[in-house]
């Protein structure tokens, strides 16, 4: 902040006024920007030391869902000593975290030192000092003019620019010193500083943020432009080279560019589940993985129990590795597996994921509805811990090989998940060796997976009619029957996998067999209770046509839905479909154009003008004419000498006579 004459504190004349630089407001803004980034950040961190991994736990674990409905999580023993584990995980500060928590925790201790040092160095800052030529001369107000002199030639002998120009400080001082001269030997200088508190009369404030006078002074020059390149030239590139550095081999869905284009040659339209492991082990992200010397010795132990359902053709250590850890999870052989091995395993599982989606986006992209059907199948396997064989009532809280058999043996064979959860209550508390406690854990696994009703509708949109051409609509309705209408699904009762997995599910439209081309897929990713989507597509050819939706869980193996769509196309020469007219469309259609209204105001002032003549005429034809002066004598003589010894009929020709000539 500052005022003051115009030489002082204008950059005119290439002249800066650093004596009366003030730091006062860059003081205040630093505080304000440090401020705004230091308390969110510090109560933060200290939410995070009071409630340690709650935060990263309700990341993972949700307590709603987008909608804002309870989501409902699986009540199973094992899935609340999953969660419980997470918790105890994301509490346990390991070596990289705490590293990270000291990084933090000293850059915001000089964050709030900064602000500390900033208040302090606020509070030794005084204001501007209005302009005083007595100070500034260093004279006393009852000064005489003799001294005022001896005082101007003095300091203006110490600070003339000639005599110091390297420094900025005196160049300023010096025009200082003239002005406050000038206002005590000038009578108008002298009445403009009593009047206006400056020899110039009155003058404009000017207020902003500049930077502080240490950035502005000479002896700093050289260390503010050395920083000021060294974040330009390397600071600045180097993080947009790191950043590129790391996202550059990643397509935009996550998975690295070498795996898309690897999945792209392998994936074909007679891949199948068994080739799954091999593609996944196969893929970049697996290939980064590093080798222990100590795996060899340890994979030897487990590959004596694991089955490869397909023979291997990629025989790189890294592939076989990884290829034999998924084959082990599937056939649930964890206990086989060091603590290296497990955790190499789960970093599997994680990726997984995103490699499998892609999988199955290059099967619905070249329209092989059974090759993506075999890709959600071996998604559902690294879920659920099944192997390319395996019962789907394995998925069932504490069942084995016995009780499956048990089932598939009993009076109402039951064979699939979904046979097993239409069954009553009754019947599950008839299970051989099953414990109290494994009871409850299968009832809560049986309502949280509950039943699944698909319903599904074909029709063009406003019509009555199919006919080759139109844009069809298939509504599809996915309802959860175990859940009301507030509550959405939570994460899947997966035990095995290291992260929550929530539901997706898959739409596929297809022609009937054989065919099987996809027509329409979508991929659905809503947990609530009523799910609805809309598959469009054109019909192509006329005919009596059947197709078939196909609704495939990606976390379940049992739950697919299936449904038949028939309809009948007419031809559209066989078929015209009347268009329909509105009234509001009739009614436009009788209101003039723009180009109507326009010549028709023209065709008006016409018409009116030449109805105003036509008008004009009758008129004046409607007045009887005067008569003219020779008529009115002739009248006249008659009336005076009429002729009464004539015949009339004589004087009738004569009359008709003068008629004539007149």
């Amino acid at each position: 902040m500052s005022g003051g004459f115009r030489d002082s504190f204008t950059k005119e004349d290439t002249k800066e006024d650093l004596l009366g630089y003030d730091d006062t407001a860059f003081y205040y803004f630093a505080i304000s920007v440090l401020t705004v980034v230091a308390v969110p950040w510090t109560c933060n961190i200290i939410y995070n030391l009071v409630f340690p991994g709650k935060a990263q736990v309700g990341k993972d674990f949700p307590a709603k869902s987008s909608s804002g409905r309870t989501l409902l999580y699986c009540k199973t023993s094992v899935m609340i000593n999953k969660v419980d584990v997470a918790r105890q995980e994301a509490k346990r500060c390991t070596r990289g975290s705490a590293i990270f928590w000291l990084l933090k925790a000293s850059l915001l201790t000089a964050i709030w030192v900064g602000i500390c040092g900033t208040f302090l160095q606020l509070g030794q800052e005084k204001e501007i000092a209005k302009f005083d030529p007595f100070t500034i001369l260093d004279v006393t107000p009852q000064a005489t003019n003799p001294q005022i002199k001896r005082a101007y030639r003095k300091l203006s002998l110490i600070f003339h620019p000639d005599k110091n120009r390297d420094d900025p400080l005196a160049a300023s001082r010096f025009i200082q010193i003239t002005k406050a001269y000038q206002a005590l030997t000038d009578e108008v200088g002298r009445r403009n500083w009593e009047k206006y508190g400056n020899p110039d009369g009155p003058q404009t404030t000017k207020v902003g943020i500049g930077l502080p006078r240490l950035l502005l002074e000479k002896d700093h020059n050289l260390t503010i432009l050395c920083t000021f390149f060294f974040i330009l030239l390397f600071v600045v590139p180097m993080t947009f080279i790191c950043y590129y550095q790391q996202t550059k081999n990643f397509a935009a869905n996550g998975v690295m560019i070498d795996t898309l284009q690897f999945l792209g040659f392998y994936v074909t339209e007679n891949s199948r589940v068994k080739a799954c492991p091999e593609m996944l082990a196969a893929c970049a992200e697996s290939r980064n993985m590093r080798l222990r010397p100590t795996d060899n010795a340890h994979l030897k132990q487990m590959g004596m129990q694991v089955v490869e359902h397909k023979k291997r053709t990629l025989t790189m250590p890294t592939i076989m590795k990884n290829q034999y850890l998924i084959w082990a999870h599937m056939q649930r052989l964890h206990h086989l597996m060091s603590d290296e091995l497990k955790e190499d395993c789960e970093e599997i599982l994680k990726f997984s994921m995103k490699i499998t989606q892609a999988m199955i986006e290059i099967a619905c992209m070249r329209e092989w509805f059974a090759t993506a059907q075999a890709m959600i199948e071996f998604r559902h396997c690294l879920v659920q811990g099944l192997d390319v064989k395996s019962s789907q009532l394995l998925q069932v809280p504490h069942f084995n090989e016995e009780l499956v058999e048990h089932c598939s043996k009993a009076k109402t064979s039951i064979t699939t998940l979904e046979e097993f959860l239409a069954q009553e209550a009754d019947f599950r508390k008839e299970l051989p060796k099953i414990e109290p406690h494994q009871l409850l854990d299968i009832e809560a696994f049986c309502r949280h997976v509950g039943q699944v009703e698909l319903k599904a509708t074909v029709e063009v949109e406003d019509e009555s009619e199919i006919v080759v051409g139109d844009v069809a609509t298939v509504t599809v309705h996915l309802i959860r029957k175990n859940l009301q209408e507030m509550e959405a699904m939570g994460p899947a009762h997966a035990p095995l996998f290291p992260e929550p997995k929530f539901e997706e599910w898959w739409f596929f439209l297809v022609e009937a067999p054989p065919s099987t081309r996809i027509i329409h897929f979508e991929r659905i990713r809503d947990v609530e209770h009523f799910v609805e989507e809309k598959l469009r597509f054109q019909i192509t050819r006329p005919g009596k046509q059947t197709l078939v939706l196909h609704a495939l869980c990606d976390s379940y193996a049992g739950l697919d839905q299936k449904a038949e769509l028939t309809f009948n196309a007419h031809a559209e020469e066989e078929f015209k479909r009347p268009f329909p007219i509105h009234q509001e469309d009739e009614d436009l259609d009788l209101q003039p154009t723009l180009y109507e209204t326009l010549k028709g105001g023209f065709n008006n002032e016409e018409e009116s003008e030449e109805e105003e003549d036509d008008r004009h005429e009758k008129r004046v034809r409607s007045k009887p004419a005067p008569p003219a002066p020779q008529d009115e004598k002739i009248k006249e003589e008659e009336k005076e000498e009429p002729n009464s010894g004539a015949d009339p009929k004589e004087n009738e020709s004569s009359d008709s006579s003068s008629d004539e000539s007149g």
